[in-house]
This record gives C-alpha cells, sequence and structure tokens, in this order.
C-alpha cells in the first residue's frame, strides 16, 4: 500500500510536459526505488532494535524481499510514461492510466488481504478496499502539495 500512495504522490502534481518530456518516467522510477531502499533499510533498523540478535543475511534477504511491493508499485505507471515519452502520446493520458491504475491497487487491497487471511472476499473487503483507495489518494494529493 505504501509504495502505491507514494508513488500516486509523485505522479499527481505531473503537468503534462512531465510525461512527454520523459521526466516523469524518471521521477517514478527515482521515487519506487528510493523508497524500497528507505522501506527495507526502516524494517532492518527496527528488526534489529526490538532484538538483540545481528541481522543475518537471510533476515536481511526476507526484507528485501517483503519490501518487493513498494519497489513493483512504480513499474506500470513508469511503463506507461515511458510509452508516453517515446512515442509522443499524450502526457495528460499517460498520468491518467497511471493514477487509475494505483487508485485500482489501493481498492483491491481489501480483497487481497481476505484472501491471504484464507477468507472469500466479500462487499465488506471491497467497500475495505474502496476506502483504502480514498484515504490512499488523500494522502497521496497531500504529499502532492497545494500546487496540486
Amino acid at each position: 500500500m505504501y509504495g502505491n500512495i507514494v508513488i500516486l504522490g509523485t505522479i499527481a502534481p505531473m503537468v503534462p510536459d512531465t510525461a512527454e518530456s520523459g521526466r516523469g518516467l524518471w521521477y517514478v522510477l527515482a521515487t519506487a526505488f528510493s523508497t524500497f531502499l528507505a522501506h527495507t533499510f526502516a524494517e532492518s533498523v527496527g528488526r534489529r532494535a526490538r532484538s538483540d540478535h545481528r541481522l543475518t543475511e537471510e533476515t536481511v534477504r526476507a526484507e528485501l524481499r517483503d519490501s518487493l511491493p513498494v519497489l513493483t508499485s512504480g513499474f506500470l505507471p513508469a511503463a506507461v510514461l515511458a510509452y508516453a515519452w517515446l512515442t509522443g502520446t499524450s502526457g495528460l493520458a499517460a498520468e491518467i492510466i497511471a493514477i487509475a491504475y494505483l487508485v485500482v491497487r489501493l481498492a483491491l487491497l481489501g480483497p487481497v488481504v481476505a484472501r491471504l487471511r484464507g477468507e472469500n472476499p466479500s462487499p465488506r473487503t471491497f467497500v475495505a478496499g474502496l476506502v483504502l483507495a480514498l484515504v490512499g489518494v488523500g494522502i497521496a494529493l497531500v504529499k502532492a502539495g497545494p500546487g496540486f
């Protein structure tokens, strides 16, 4: 969820020229990768603070694996922005597609969590997903700042 919100907050304030010039692609890739590294580092520090055990290679690998959704949340938006840049497609259209994808990812979190718990998705989990998406959009708009 975190990666979706951060990438959404990166794309939300973009103007079409940002996507068309290729800058948007690099903003999204840099944001996804740096957030992935920061998340992995913070989780590792937090784990170390809660335990007297040293971080093992296995633990670090597990932290990297668990942080992958933060990184992968930027892949499709980056691909859409790259397409706009390389083909001259409308930057606005690319931004709308990328934002819609991220909002749908957030909205599907309720049913995904239900599945991970071994439950069947229900109307309640779909509503929870929609609420998560709305909160995520709100947070992204705060991150985007007053210029949005």
